[in-house]
């Protein structure tokens, strides 16, 4: 998923993000690919990509426990529930970077694996090319 919502405030699409090959303007730019963010093709706002992530109660205790509480409640925000003792929570994606790595480090690899497939999923998503561009 990459954002919440496929419609801008002014009424526009939102195109999703996406990886391209940056532009190369002199000599010394650097080659390599570009992460371009999602953004209204009629205004341009530009939105924040999101991660959906499967969650048990056991695992938001755990980020209660071994985070923060403040962590926690932001996880707890947004989450829903997908099942007995199970929830999908949204998180931003540079948050879930954080999260993934302070996870990491805190020996959470349950909780850190699957923020990570999460967003090994969104960069997948971002490479693929198209039907537009196909056409």
């Amino acid at each position: 998923m990459t954002t919440r919502t496929e419609t801008c405030t002014c009424g526009g699409p939102i195109k999703p993000s996406y990886i391209a090959a940056a532009p190369i303007l002199g000599a010394l730019a650097a080659k390599g690919e570009m992460t371009y963010p999602a953004a209204c093709e009629t205004c341009g706002t530009t939105y924040v990509d999101v991660v959906s992530v499967l969650m048990t109660a056991a695992d938001l205790k755990m980020v209660r426990d071994r985070l923060s509480q403040s962590t926690h409640d932001e996880l707890m925000a947004t989450a829903t529930e997908a099942g007995p003792e199970s929830f999908t929570v949204v998180i931003a994606e540079a948050r879930a970077r954080d999260l993934a790595a302070k996870s990491a480090n805190l020996g959470l690899a349950s909780i850190a694996k699957s923020l990570r497939q999460e967003l090994d999923a969104l960069t997948l998503e971002r490479r693929a090319p198209r039907l537009s561009e196909r056409e």
